[in-house]
Parts: C-alpha cells; sequence; structure tokens
C-alpha cells in the first residue's frame, strides 16, 4: 500500500488483486481513471465489481468533488455514476457516525439525509443506464437501510437485487444487517433469513459466512439491552458466541465453507468471508478453528465484523491472528 496516500480508517483490506489495488492507489491521489476501468472491466464479473465498488466508494467519499466533477462530464458513463453514488453511500454513513440514532445530532442526521438524497439520485441514473447491474442496488441497499424514504424501501430494494444477483456476498449480508433487532428486523427473522439462504448453498461458497455473521449480531445486540454491569458481562464473556446451539450451526457452515477450497478459491469475497468465520471463532475462544480460518483470510483487515471489537480494524485482526498461534 502507497504509504503517501489517506486511505479511510474502516475500509475493507481483505483481498488480493493487482487491478483494485492499481485503482486505490491512483483515486487515493486524486485519480478516479483507473477505477472507472476496473469497473468498466469488471462489468460481466458482478462479484468482483461489487467489491470493487465498496472499496471505491469508500475511499471515494474522500473525494467527492473530483467525482462530482468527472460524473457531470460524462453523464451518459454508468461507471462514473456508479462510483460516485457509491462514495455518496459512504459519505453519508460517515456523516451520520457509528451511534445508535437516538444519540445522534439533528446535524448528523441532516448530512445523512442529504448526501442519501444525492447517491439515490446519482444511482437513479446508473440504474437507467444499466439496468441490468445488480451493482448498482447493493449500493442502494446500504442508503434503504440508513436513510429509507419509506418504510417499505429496503425491502423493494432487496427484491430487485435478489432478481439480479440471488448470490451477490455483499447484498446478502446487508439483508441479513437489515432483518436483525438493532434494525428493521428481529432475531427471528435474521436467523430465519440466514438457514433459508443457507439451505441452498454448495460446498466452498463464501455465502456460508451468513451463519456466523447472524450470531455475532446477536451477540452484539446483548450488549445493547440490560444495565452496564450486564452488558459488560455479555461482552466479555461472550456467552452468546458459545451456546452449544449456537456453536453447532457455525462449526456445520465452518465444515461446508471448507469442504471445497477450490470450488471458490478465486471469489473476491472469499478472504472477508474466512475472517467472518475467524472473528466469531476468535471471539468464542476456538481457538484451532480460528487459526484455520484466518490463515486463509489474510493478515489485511475487513470492515466487518472488526469495527464492532476494536477503534481499529487492523488491530484487532492482528490481535485475532496472535491468539490463534499467527504471525
Amino acid at each position: 500500500m502507497c504509504a503517501a496516500v489517506t486511505l479511510p480508517s474502516d475500509m475493507n483490506l481483505a483481498w488480493s488483486d493487482p487491478v483494485l489495488q492499481h485503482a486505490v492507489d491512483a483515486l487515493a491521489s486524486g485519480d478516479p481513471i483507473p477505477g472507472y476501468q476496473a469497473l468498466a472491466d469488471s462489468a460481466a464479473d458482478f462479484d468482483r465489481r461489487e467489491l470493487y465498488t465498496d472499496v471505491l466508494g469508500d475511499l471515494g467519499a474522500l473525494h467527492l468533488g473530483r467525482l462530482r466533477a468527472e460524473a457531470e462530464q460524462a453523464a451518459d458513463d454508468p461507471h462514473r455514476a456508479l462510483l460516485l453514488g457509491a462514495a455518496l453511500a459512504a459519505a453519508a454513513f460517515t456523516a451520520r457516525g457509528a451511534a445508535q440514532m437516538k444519540d445522534t445530532s439533528e446535524q448528523q442526521v441532516r448530512g445523512l439525509v442529504v448526501l442519501s438524497r444525492e447517491s439515490r439520485e446519482v444511482l437513479q441514473r446508473a440504474a437507467e443506464l444499466t439496468p441490468d447491474d445488480p451493482v448498482v442496488w447493493t449500493v442502494w441497499q446500504s442508503i434503504a437501510k440508513a436513510a429509507p424514504v419509506r418504510p417499505d424501501e429496503p425491502h423493494m430494494v432487496w427484491n430487485k437485487l435478489l432478481a439480479l444477483a440471488p448470490d451477490s456476498f455483499l447484498g446478502n449480508h446487508q439483508r441479513l444487517s437489515i432483518l436483525c433487532r438493532k434494525w428493521y428486523g428481529s432475531t427471528d427473522q435474521m436467523l430465519g433469513f440466514v438457514r433459508e439462504r443457507s439451505a441452498v448453498l454448495p460446498d466452498g461458497h463464501p455465502l456460508w459466512s451468513l451463519v456466523p455473521q447472524a450470531y455475532i449480531e446477536v451477540w452484539v445486540d446483548g450488549w445493547m439491552v440490560g444495565n452496564l454491569l450486564g452488558r459488560l458481562y455479555r461482552f466479555t464473556s461472550a456467552s452468546a458466541l458459545k451456546k452449544r446451539a449456537a456453536r453447532a450451526e457455525v462449526d456445520a457452515a465452518s465444515d461446508r465453507i471448507l469442504a471445497d477450497p477450490a470450488g471458490y478459491a478465486d471469489h473476491p469475497w472469499l478472504m472477508v468471508a474466512h475472517q467472518m468465520f475467524g472473528a466469531y471463532y476468535s471471539k468464542a475462544g476456538v481457538s484451532d478453528r480460528a487459526r484455520i480460518h484466518l490463515e486463509r483470510g489474510g493478515d489485511r483487515a475487513s470492515s466487518w465484523p472488526w469495527g464492532y471489537f476494536a477503534g481499529e480494524e487492523q488491530a484487532a485482526l492482528i490481535s485475532a491472528r496472535r491468539s490463534a498461534g499467527l504471525g
């Protein structure tokens, strides 16, 4: 990674892709052209296009002026519209902050609403230019989650995405989050969704990571309930992760993703998927299984779920790897 550039502290780095690395280095220095080219070249590979859009969108939030100007110059270019829409969505989340909505200031809410509205407008243009592109709806789902314009918007966007790319890695993980209790659903809805999606997954598929994500969400949800002493106990003991039923379900999913390591070896989200398993097992104190997944997940941190555990994702991953006996 180029030391002279500034990257968002929570940007997903769990990937190994020279094309994306070149685009990241260029955009960090103010040049979005390699990013547009990477998006254009990945148009037929929605998994890779989804990863490129997610990573470059987070970084693009620091370069909105340039991206707005570029998109205005070439209003018929769907790749410029997509990258701008993703950057605006990332900026909207940054404006909102990480606190619960009841602890979010009026100024933060205003920033979220204004940037989300602009992102929708840009994404609408991208959808008109490329109606079969599922990645537009992945980005749209993120703003429908954070600032829906009507109650059914998150579900409407999910149905659009489901019709175009039912195996979207990021889209399915976003949907899981939308269905958890702290957003718009319940634990039962979230776990029902995970079981429905995983019932049709082949061995080796990165979406087996929905299972550990769901139980990490259950654990995190426990931090928000009850008095401080109870919340502190649930955090430090990780009791929700150690329950027998949860362990059995995650162990079964772990066995399935490891059963065919070659089948999805080139999937662009595989490293993120393994880090999700690694995070679960690390917090549950299962070092042998944590080691297997963290070794496959690499030493560059994904943005989720490490952001839940420490103020700096890379530090959380390094700590987990050391606890599992990895350098």
